[in-house]
């Protein structure tokens, strides 16, 4: 196997969540060229060690099915890379880039392997790790959806190559085919499309299903550095740990009220008609009711009795049907659907704060990886508050350009609000994503990687500093 950069290592970086770049060269921190990947080929260099950037590009969605195709991509050019560079491969990814990354590693099977890991060190800065994982009838419904495929296509395949032969080699096929052969290879290309489609969803799922889990041998550990108030993870904890009911208790059978006193008036109001229409007199001087049971009396005083009596009992036909609607719309929704129904909304709104976008759980929102061991680096100190501050200070900028908007007479409030909101998620204003700005956190990184590619010329990874200070 040809050895191209023998000597050299590549780091590959790992952009988070709507953070992509159309090229590999510029200015944000995972491009060559930026102000982070110069400072650590520098800071490398002063240890010896060259090394190139490689940034890995991907969609940037917030999407699990976004994620995995990064994955796959980079389990691909890790691949490649390990050939280049002889097996010295260092991952950095922030944010969902390191969720990313971690699922590259399971398919590659990072630290599970006898030999020959394609990984040398893993480092993720502010990343949320989720714990995916399928449930039983999603897991049994995989399965049988790729026996399914297997079924079906096995059989198609024979079948397109058997055509195919005879379509080539008989030409007396060909002849009584004629102008009709359009039609027999349009019905194999939709078939074959097809069966490529269900092929590449069962792959999906049976990956997703069989999902390497946490071990507690790994001989590779993931760096995982973080703020403790870092907004995204924080944010998505309180996602995940807050008690979403949308429905209140009592709530359901409460909002019935109003429909409960609706149908009622309803009713009251149609029976009373009816009544009317039925009771009073009619051509001849008798009602409608009075001619259907034998009424003789000419003057309707039955027919008036009968009016005012049917008047007594239209409360109670309110009161029924009063009750009949909150029981129906109500009470047994109340009892029967409130709870199903919040779990299904909260775990909706809980899906599209994750990226949930299939059949598979993502929950357990952690600083650790839920697949490899996990050496956490909480940052404190100066680093820490610096970082805070500088965010606060941009927030309080943010905050003072748009406060004239928000708070001035005849200002559309909405689009002030859209504005605050969309300059709220920019660089400078979060500590999620000014990690890079910092020097301290560049030669967290280098001491990591520089104790990776030469354990004995620097601090093992299993006496790694736990704050930047002891770094420094």
């Amino acid at each position: 196997m040809s050895v191209e950069n023998r000597g050299r290592i590549a780091v590959v970086t790992v952009h988070g969540t709507g953070d992509t770049a159309p090229t590999p060269d510029g200015q944000k921190w995972f491009q060559r060229g930026a102000a982070f990947t110069e400072q650590l080929k520098a800071g490398l260099a002063a240890k010896g060690i060259e090394a190139d950037i490689h940034p890995h590009l991907w969609s940037g969605a917030n999407s699990a099915r976004a994620r995995e195709e990064g994955a796959d991509k980079l389990a691909d050019a890790i691949k490649r890379l390990t050939r280049t560079y002889g097996g010295q491969v260092h991952v950095i990814g922030h944010s969902h880039g390191g969720n990313v990354a971690n699922e590259a590693a399971d398919l590659l099977r990072w630290g599970r392997r006898k030999k020959g890991d394609r990984i040398t060190s893993m480092t993720t800065v502010g990343t949320p790790f989720f714990r995916s994982s399928m449930g039983a009838l999603s897991s049994a419904s995989g399965f049988a959806f790729l026996a399914l495929t297997a079924l079906i296509g096995i059989p198609f395949a024979i079948a397109l190559i058997v055509l195919l032969y005879v379509y080539v080699t008989e030409p007396n096929v060909r002849a009584d085919l004629g102008s009709d052969a359009w039609l027999v290879w349009t019905i194999l290309g939709v078939g074959l499309t097809s069966l490529i489609v269900m092929a590449r969803l069962a792959i999906q799922g049976a990956r997703r299903i069989l999902r390497p889990r946490a071990i507690e041998t790994s001989k590779r550990s993931i760096h995982a550095i973080w703020h403790p108030n870092d907004e995204a993870i924080a944010f998505l904890q309180k996602v995940e740990g807050a008690p979403i009911e949308p429905f209140p208790r009592w709530s359901v059978l409460r909002n019935s009220r109003v429909a409960g006193i609706t149908w009622g008036a309803r009713f009251v109001t149609l029976a009373s008609l009816i009544s009317i229409w039925l009771l009073l007199p009619q051509n001849g001087g008798h009602s409608i009711l009075g001619k259907l049971i034998g009424e003789t009396d000419p003057a309707g005083e039955a027919n008036l009795f009968a009016l005012l009596f049917t008047f007594v009992l239209l409360p109670g036909v309110f009161a029924v049907m009063y009750v009949v609607v909150r029981l129906l719309f109500g009470l047994i929704p109340e009892i029967a659907f409130r709870e199903p129904a919040n779990r299904l909304v909260g775990e909706i709104i809980k899906g599209m704060a994750f990226g949930r976008d299939g059949d598979e759980r993502l929950d357990a929102v952690s600083t650790v990886s839920h697949t490899h061991q996990t050496d956490s680096v909480r940052l404190d100190g100066p680093l820490a508050d610096r970082l805070q501050a500088n965010a606060a200070g941009a927030a309080t900028q943010l905050i003072e350009k748009h406060r004239w908007s928000l708070f001035s007479v005849g200002e559309d409030a909405t689009d002030a609000l859209s504005r605050l909101a969309t300059d709220a998620m920019t660089w400078d204003s979060l500590i999620h994503t000014t990690y890079f700005d910092h020097p301290e956190i560049v030669d967290l990184i280098v001491a990591y990687i520089a104790a990776a590619v030469d354990p004995d010329a620097a601090e093992s990874k299993a006496g790694a500093p736990a704050s930047p200070e002891r770094a420094a």
